[in-house]
């Protein structure tokens, strides 16, 4: 049986991308490509939804991945995978981020033709990858892709029952004890700034060998509130001082211990756990439902995911030039339009039969 509310949780999470990076370009946190402002609430918006948001994606990326496997085969899977991940991550880094990353360079002072960006940013392609210029946002394809591949065997060695989880024994006090090695795990393989691709990997198989089991996501939906209160007071608490932090005057660099590090990794690394186990058990109890928006939303999520960053600063370049001391209308008429022109290309590019598979959309 489909779990609509997981559907929902994704195409929900994939839709807060579009005030995440919109006022991304108006904090001090970071942007893909210009930056406008410092703006504190900005900064808190990034701060309140950084830790765990796209960390759920890919623990339901696990989860959907133990129902895919129940009517395929590895070798479908993984022609799956190529088609709706690493075919799409290719083609955005060549026909959408470039256009992106051209308004971005434009607003901070760029004079050259797209052309000219474009064949720049190919001419040291290794240097751009490294440096997020290439990829961008579509990092969250590449990941999940070779989190994929590389998870892949140990998920079919289970599947031949050469070992079992007793998951009728996992209780939310034990799946809490997950915040450890999620911890130890981010400070390893950070292939791209902030995103250790251990971490994702960790929380892909947690989905897959646990939360996707049915009894599971029952004893979450139970302790919702407990999880999701927990999440929220200790975001809040997270947020302020993180504010207080970038606020401060005085740029001196001090010192960091490893406990002082490893003790600042565990919080959020509580906060991403509790944010994934809270939110899965609110979504299980009030997101489980459809109707023809929510199938759309969910059938059109990665594309969504996929051409959002190119209107966002296309919107974004025009409008705080259109209208420089207004903000707050800025970022709504970015959002606004950004959304609308997305949903558009889809549907355009939809219906271009030679395009649209290089994007994983389906006729």
């Amino acid at each position: 049986m489909r779990k609509y509310y997981l559907d929902n949780l994704r195409w929900l999470i994939i839709l807060i991308l579009f005030p995440y990076h919109v006022l991304l370009i108006y904090s001090s946190i970071g942007s893909y490509y210009f930056h406008v402002a410092n703006s504190s609430i900005a900064n808190a918006f990034i701060l309140t939804f950084a830790p765990w948001f796209m960390q759920l994606l890919f623990t339901i990326a696990g989860i959907a991945t133990y129902y895919s496997l129940k009517r395929r085969d590895a070798k479908q899977y993984l022609k799956e995978r190529v088609s709706k991940l690493l075919l799409p991550a290719v083609a955005g880094a060549i026909m959408v981020i470039p256009v992106s990353v051209y308004f971005g360079f434009l607003y901070s002072g760029y004079t050259g033709s797209f052309l000219s960006l474009w064949l720049s940013i190919f001419s040291h392609p290794l240097e751009n990858l490294a440096n997020g210029i290439i990829i961008g946002p579509l990092w969250f394809l590449l990941y999940l892709f070779i989190i994929s591949v590389v998870a892949l065997p140990l998920i079919m060695k289970y599947k031949k029952g050469e070992w079992r989880i007793p998951l009728e024994k996992v209780t939310v006090p034990k799946l809490l004890l997950g915040i450890i090695p999620l911890t130890i795990g981010s400070f390893f393989l950070n292939l791209y700034p902030d995103k250790s691709i251990v971490q994702f990997l960790l929380l892909f198989l947690a989905g897959y060998f646990l939360l996707s089991d049915d009894g599971v996501q029952e004893k979450l939906e139970d302790k919702r509130w407990p999880l999701f209160i927990s999440f929220v007071v200790l975001t809040v608490i997270y947020v302020v001082i993180a504010l207080s932090i970038l606020s401060s005057s005085g740029d001196s660099a001090t010192s960091t211990s490893i406990i002082s590090l490893f003790l600042m990794k565990l919080y959020a690394n509580v906060i991403l756990w509790l944010g994934v186990l809270g939110v899965m058990g609110m979504g299980k109890h009030y997101l489980e439902f459809k109707n023809r928006t929510t199938l759309y939303l969910s059938a059109a999520s990665f594309p969504i995911y996929i051409f959002h960053i190119i209107w966002v600063n296309l919107f974004a370049y025009y409008i705080i030039g259109w209208i420089p001391s207004m903000m707050a209308l800025q970022v709504i008429l970015t959002i606004a339009l950004s959304f609308v022109f997305t949903i558009a290309t889809i549907e355009v590019v939809r219906r271009i039969k030679g395009v649209r598979f290089l994007f994983g959309i389906k006729g």
